[in-house]
């Protein structure tokens, strides 16, 4: 019998077009183009392209060894690519730092939960406002005007030693940015805020790292498995809040890599399905599931067979 998370959609949904309207192209956030990494003799990413248009909800689904965590740490840059190229915007960033790529605007999580314990959570999520405060970087617009000069560091830690009044405005303002952050998490965070960031669980753990990517104000999130090691209803909660966050900033493009099928359903206006580290299905969420080739790769052939009788 099928599993039910890969239960068939709407019938005759139709794959997602390349182009917009009347054939015109869509201005793409990212792009990639024949991506290709290997490691030794296993090949991780086989020749993937695909773009995303601004302001999109993608998830990227697959079984485990797909590829997808490894696409994540190329378009980040803590992995690089031995072919193809990488594009955010006009920007190709193939062979950039992950700090330089951060810097023009992309904020991720992680797979597994990486926080720093020392810290608390209020100070957790001012991790995710470095580069806006000392500058070197991307200058959100929550600021307004032109970009001001880099603080740097030996200047940010002088500004701090002789209390300069355009560096404390700046802490200030990111200081309200981040406690907004955190109040979109309610209660699992908010009232956490003085806590160490080792004494929460596992889950406001994932929120957390969540909310320290969202103070950077991105122009594109990367999520890895959002609701890895969540109950049915702490997912339903980061579910829900990954929507509002999609209507409330509908500029902000949201790459998701996720297995919960239902979560994948609720959220994505396209799905990308990779297995054995290429580009299996580009469709609708009810077209890409339902599609023979995904319940196989999830499933295997003789599930499969029995599945369809």
């Amino acid at each position: 019998m099928a599993d039910d998370r890969l239960r068939p959609g709407a019938a005759g949904a139709a794959a997602l077009p390349a182009a917009g309207a009347g054939g015109r192209e869509v201005t793409a956030a990212l792009a990639l183009k024949g991506v290709t990494r290997r490691f030794g003799g296993l090949v991780a990413t086989d020749d993937v392209s695909f773009t995303v248009p601004g302001g999109q909800l993608l998830a990227i689904v697959g079984p485990n060894g797909a590829g997808k965590s490894t696409l994540v740490q190329l378009i980040t840059g803590f992995v690089r690519p031995d072919a193809g190229h990488i594009r955010l915007g006009a920007r190709e960033i193939t062979r950039l730092a992950p700090e330089a790529i951060s810097a023009l605007g992309v904020a991720r999580s992680f797979q597994t939960s990486r926080i720093f314990p020392g810290l608390t959570v209020m100070e957790s999520v001012l991790v995710g406002t470095q580069v806006a405060l000392i500058g070197g970087g991307r200058q959100p617009p929550a600021f307004g005007g032109p970009k001001p000069p880099a603080f740097g560091v030996l200047a940010e830690a002088a500004a701090v030693l002789f209390g300069l009044p355009r560096y404390a405005a700046r802490r200030r303002a990111l200081e309200a940015r981040a406690a907004a952050t955190l109040q979109l998490f309610g209660d699992r965070l908010w009232p956490r805020r003085d806590q160490p960031a080792f004494s929460l669980s596992y889950a406001n753990r994932r929120r957390l790292e969540i909310a320290r990517a969202l103070v950077a104000e991105p122009d594109l999130l990367l999520l890895d498995e959002p609701t890895a090691g969540m109950n049915p209803t702490e997912t339903g909660e980061l579910a829900e809040l990954i929507a509002q966050l999609h209507a409330a900033r509908p500029a902000l493009t949201i790459v998701m890599i996720e297995h919960k099928l239902q979560v994948v359903r609720q959220l994505a206006t396209r799905v990308i399905v990779m297995n054995h580290g290429s580009v299996l299905v580009d469709a609708t969420p009810a077209a890409a599931l339902a599609d023979p080739r995904v319940v196989t790769a999830y499933l295997g052939r003789a599930a499969t067979s029995h599945a369809h009788g």
